[in-house]
């Protein structure tokens, strides 16, 4: 599947208009995005399941799709994989969940460490000074 980014680039280049009659104007759903970013990372869901701490049989249901993540989860997923605020806000809005929010310190703090590239560890302890609750 081609990424978003591609897809724009094609449309621009093309010549003519009938790439707009082509099957490829659906967002792709949650399972296929969350299994597409681990590709791109070069990760397993085991090792996704061992760094998030999460229990072998729930890791593997978000990523075959039969249960949906947590919030909490995604926001730690996004900062473990180190992702723009963009695609962690695109992964937020594919599974249903709220976006973050820059007038909510808990969300501002996410957004911080994504954009300044804190580690979940990082972010967990910054969540910490702040008095707010972690993504754990």
């Amino acid at each position: 599947m081609q990424s978003t980014q591609e897809l724009e680039h094609t449309i621009r280049e093309s010549k003519e208009p009938s790439i707009l009659k082509e099957d490829v104007f659906s967002m792709p759903d949650l399972t296929a995005y969350l299994n597409g970013l681990l590709q791109e990372h070069h990760l397993t869901v085991q090792d996704i399941v061992v760094r998030c701490n999460l229990d072998r049989s729930y890791g593997y249901q978000l990523f075959n799709g039969t249960r949906n993540p947590t919030r909490n989860f995604l926001l730690r997923l996004a900062l473990l994989l180190n992702l723009e605020e963009a695609v962690a806000q695109r992964l937020l809005n594919l599974a249903g969940r709220q976006p973050l929010y820059a007038r909510n310190r808990r969300d501002a703090a996410v957004l911080y460490s994504l954009s300044h590239g804190l580690t979940l560890e990082e972010a967990e302890a910054l969540l910490a000074d702040l008095g707010e609750e972690g993504l754990a």
